[in-house]
């Protein structure tokens, strides 16, 4: 299973061609204040855009552009978004199998409390995975806050009070591995198969 930024870099055209659509009165500024993408990003994509006859571009007062979508545009955000649910699903499916293989696994080892790495949808799998199962997920790496009703701890938990860590990055395999390493055995490290083509010889 293969999930790469470029996954990634597929969804911003398609996040920029439905924010075009909600609204008719948004500004590249707008845009990048809603969608969390840099401004200069978010030009590149308009200029793309626009040379591709998917946006037009309106002058009004003030010295503002409005842009919206061609009727061409339109039929390339539907097709932007049959693909990225696709991608989607097979993510979702690929992904549920190979988790449901590691809780399974945590359980027949005997491991019950488990850390996720990242939060995302990698680590929402797993906690749907782990639901009605002996495996409790105490919580995961990140900035202070709630995710699904988990604590996310800033600072790693005292090991022995945790039988694995299991990596859900999808961009940063190795630097996580390296950096959770420091404070954990290295064999109480989980890593999906399908990530492992992201790293050296760990």
């Amino acid at each position: 299973m293969e999930i790469s930024t470029q996954d990634n870099k597929n969804k911003i055209p398609l996040d920029v061609l439905s924010a075009l659509t909600e609204d008719d009165k948004v500004t590249q500024r707008s845009l990048s204040s809603k969608l969390g993408i840099a401004l200069g990003l978010i030009n590149v994509y308009m200029k793309r855009a626009m040379d591709k006859g998917l946006v037009k571009i309106k002058h009004v007062p003030k010295n503002r552009y409005l842009y919206y979508l061609t009727p061409k545009g339109f039929t390339e955000k539907a097709k932007l978004t049959a693909e990225y649910l696709k991608t989607s699903l097979t993510f979702y499916r690929k992904a549920r199998i190979e988790c449901d293989k590691i809780i399974f696994n945590l359980k027949k080892s005997g491991l019950k409390k488990v850390v996720l790495s990242d939060k995302n949808d990698l680590a929402e799998i797993f906690i749907l995975s782990a639901l009605g199962t002996k495996i409790k997920i105490i919580g995961l790496l990140g900035k202070n806050e709630i995710f699904f009703g988990l604590p996310v701890f800033s600072n790693f938990p005292k090991s022995d009070k945790v039988d694995a860590v299991i990596i859900t990055s999808i961009e940063n395999v190795e630097q996580r591995h390296t950096d959770i390493s420091k404070h954990i055995d290295k064999n109480k490290i989980i890593i999906p198969s399908f990530l492992r083509n992201k790293i050296g010889n760990i």
